[in-house]
């Protein structure tokens, strides 16, 4: 398992997708920042939730997360599907299940890193500010409640990306959900069944109306990530993708 992590990261080395998930991310940690900037001169008390994180998090929950799930997934994915790369990788004397597990790994590793990348920064950001309060506990409950609810979309993109190998169908998948969710957001009896909406809304659940609903948004997005990946493992076991 651990040389097949290597080789994973052995090939983001030649990939650009660190390097765009790292822009994608700081487009973000930018616009929070701006926001901050601007409304400090208007002698705002609590500027660094009302503006530092919520100008970061509204476009970063909305669109960039989502939108670096199906880019780090799908074009880890394709890596392997454009260059007839599974022939080489299991004629190799490796189990197809470690395969699937250490590029399932790597992927939430690099999308861990967007958020703790979008983290490190908000902190940075809020100190060159000038801030005096960071609510350092409020607002790592708010990131880890976005990574959990997010990890519908990661199960849901994953199997598409190894289940199809033509590179279009979870981008438009991915990217073309991620859209709308935010006027579904909106929505107090209809976002629950909509998993694209659950990070915008549970990162900013004191603007959106939540109904209570928190711990089944949770179990919705943890059910739907065993369930698909599952799925996929299974089927990646039996695929014959010689």
């Amino acid at each position: 398992m651990k040389k097949l992590l290597q080789v994973e990261f052995y090939k983001l080395r030649r990939s650009k997708i660190i390097l765009i998930t790292t822009i994608l991310t700081l487009f973000a940690l930018f616009q929070g920042w701006m926001f901050a900037k601007m409304d400090r001169t208007e002698g705002v008390e609590d500027v660094f939730r009302a503006f530092l994180y919520q100008g970061s998090i509204a476009v970063y929950s909305w669109l960039i997360l989502p939108l670096i799930i199906t880019i780090v997934l799908a074009m880890m994915a394709r890596m392997e599907h454009s260059n007839n790369s599974w022939k080489q990788l299991l004629s190799l004397p490796v189990e197809k299940e470690k395969v699937y597990i250490s590029k399932l790994l790597v992927g939430m590793g690099i999308i861990l890193y967007s958020l703790v990348l979008l983290y490190v920064g908000m902190v940075l950001a809020a100190y060159l500010l000038g801030l005096d309060e960071i609510p350092f506990l409020w607002i790592t409950e708010r990131f880890m409640i976005m990574f959990l609810s997010s990890l519908g979309i990661t199960g849901v993109i994953f199997y598409l990306s190894y289940q199809f190998s033509h590179f279009g169908v979870p981008m438009v998948m991915g990217a073309g959900l991620a859209f709308p969710s935010m006027l579904v957001a909106n929505s107090e009896k209809y976002w629950i069944f909509y998993p694209w909406d659950y990070p915008i809304v549970s990162s900013l659940n004191h603007v959106f109306d939540m109904s209570g609903k928190n711990l089944i948004m949770l179990i919705v997005s943890i059910f739907l990530f065993l369930l698909t990946i599952c799925i996929g493992f299974l089927r990646f076991r039996t695929k014959d993708v010689l």
